[in-house]
């Protein structure tokens, strides 16, 4: 099926969207404070922000680079804020050209990894920036082998006390285990950013998730066509995304492509359990479906279900 252009528009503005709840508020104001603590006092605050897949990180680091844009002036290029997405096979000297990369250095692959740390110091100070974002720092851990996590952890310390930068280590909750590692590391780093998936449990954070649901009902132009008092089927979808932002989206997003054939006039969950299985989980059928009269009401985390977590951490790795 070849969707129509509006059709198209409407799924680019769902992937684009940003949806400010209470939980991603907090979690930027204290970055933005900890910006411009760096800015007025020269003081460095250092933040751990950890969450799993899908809960706003990326989106979090991204309004934050959009909200400081880099200034250019005849002599050089000002980078506020620089956001380092950590290579896949990492190691200290391509993290190091990574950064080297973003600062405009156009030799970023030349020398040794003591001379790139060199230059990434020079380019730092030189581009006035402020605050570090490294991302997906959890790479280290996955990757790499003990001698390399700690490796990177040594190489952190250097970068945090010789930036004066404020430094913000973002990724799964498993990058942890680089302060297992290092107690040195861990004291420099004062406070925790938690991003959380949406929970039903209770009132307040049903009302949170409901406020979240509605915002992408809004931005879809659903609203009308969604009955937002059936609680059965709100948890339907709470089940069929596990209350992560990002799983929300997508559901919606297989919602709006069914619909482009659909004269229904009200939403259905037919429509709901089709997308579910095209966007979420292909094996996702009648009891396993949320959205399926025959569901089971428990949540899809077990092993072979879209919402399993492989926590792995070190010591298990090495167990």
């Amino acid at each position: 099926m070849i969707l129509s252009s509006e059709k198209m528009e409407q799924v680019a503005d769902l992937k684009k969207m940003i949806i400010n709840h209470p939980q991603f508020d907090k979690a930027y104001e204290q970055l933005l404070n900890a910006y411009y603590m760096n800015v007025e006092t020269g003081i460095s605050e250092h933040i751990i922000c950890v969450g799993q897949s899908g809960t706003g990180k990326s989106t979090l680091k991204e309004k934050l680079r959009d909200s400081i844009n880099p200034q250019k002036n005849n002599q050089k290029v000002i980078t506020p804020i620089l956001i380092v997405d950590t290579p896949a096979m990492p190691t200290v000297k391509n993290l190091a050209e990574e950064m080297l990369m973003k600062l405009g250095d156009f030799r970023y692959y030349s020398g040794s990894t003591i001379q790139k740390t060199t230059r990434v110091h020079h380019y730092l100070n030189q581009c006035e920036v402020k605050m570090i974002i490294f991302d997906e720092l959890q790479h280290f851990i996955d990757r790499g082998k003990e001698r390399k996590s700690q490796e990177v952890a040594d190489w952190l310390k250097t970068v945090i006390d010789q930036s004066r930068c404020s430094i913000v280590l973002m990724g799964l909750e498993r990058c942890e285990y680089l302060f297992r590692i290092n107690e040195q590391l861990r004291r420099r780093f004062s406070k925790r950013i938690d991003l959380h998936p949406f929970s039903i449990d209770s009132h307040e954070p049903f009302m949170e998730f409901m406020g979240v649901l509605y915002a992408i009902l809004e931005r879809s132009k659903l609203t009308a066509r969604f009955d937002l008092n059936n609680k059965e089927f709100i948890s339907a979808i709470y089940y069929a995304t596990d209350g992560v932002i990002a799983n929300m989206i997508k559901l919606f997003i297989g919602v709006i492509e069914l619909l482009d054939a659909s004269k229904n006039k009200m939403i259905g969950k037919d429509i709901f359990e089709t997308a579910f299985m095209e966007n979420i989980w292909i094996d996702g059928k009648r009891e396993l479906n949320p959205f399926n009269n025959a569901f089971i009401w428990q949540r899809l985390n077990k092993p072979g279900m879209p919402f399993h977590r492989n926590d792995f951490i070190k010591e298990e790795k090495q167990a």
